[in-house]
């Protein structure tokens, strides 16, 4: 089994939401989240006059729940907000959880990271969080989950192996990102790696990291599928 050995405490993250009421909309991202100065709670600020926030605000976005649109920046209680989207560190199946994520159980890592490596998400909204790696450097390892791949004719969950290696292809003349990054398996594209790490990707790709992925798991509903990445960067 993979399992991430080198994690990145990130400094920063994405928060990303996605219509629930429009299932062909694309993840936009609303916010950031960063440090505050203490090191240990959190800053939101929406992304106010950003393309992705103004599309969201036509989509329907009002906010995170607790945060209001009203102040674009918050600094009470965000972190403990955002951390109850995980389950406690205390319960007996934590580690199986981790698990899922390809976490080391024995690792130190913060909530922030934790909120990074496995999205945050939950089946109620369409909220997630990504973290900002355009500073990290490698080597380090993540999960990441295929963008768009029940969008794609070629692609059939039943069709992909495990552990198979798929090659990321980037697609400047791309008219909706013009940082989306490809991921072609056995020649077709199966997806996208998602919006809030595509810059990132791109830019390892241009300062010469090599970029290795293979299929890590196979999730969802048939009608759904989720399909995930173990991704190395060295």
């Amino acid at each position: 089994m993979n399992t991430i050995e080198h994690i990145v405490e990130p400094e920063r993250l994405w928060l990303l939401w996605r219509s629930n009421a429009t299932p062909t909309s694309m993840r936009l991202i609303v916010g950031e989240i960063s440090r505050a100065e203490n090191g240990m709670q959190a800053i939101l600020r929406y992304r106010n006059g950003t393309p992705d926030f103004e599309t969201a605000q036509q989509e329907g976005f009002k906010g995170y729940p607790s945060f209001k649109l009203s102040a674009l920046e918050h600094q009470q209680g965000v972190l403990d907000a955002f951390v109850r989207r995980l389950p406690p560190r205390s319960r007996d199946d934590f580690s199986e959880y981790l698990d899922r994520y390809r976490l080391p159980n024995n690792a130190r890592f913060s909530d922030l990271a934790l909120l990074a490596y496995t999205g945050g998400k939950l089946p109620s909204d369409g909220f997630e969080f990504c973290a900002d790696l355009d500073q990290a450097r490698p080597p380090f390892e993540l999960v990441i989950e295929i963008a768009g791949f029940r969008y794609q004719d070629s692609a059939q969950a039943s069709d992909l192996e495990i552990d198979a290696e798929v090659r990321l292809v980037p697609e400047p003349e791309n008219t909706f990102d013009a940082d989306a990054i490809a991921i072609l398996y056995r020649g077709n594209r199966i997806g996208y790696v998602p919006r809030g790490l595509a810059s990132t990707f791109r830019g390892w790709l241009n300062n010469g990291y090599e970029i290795t992925a293979t299929i890590e798991r196979i999730n969802g509903k048939p009608e759904r599928p989720l399909i995930y990445l173990f991704v190395k960067v060295r």
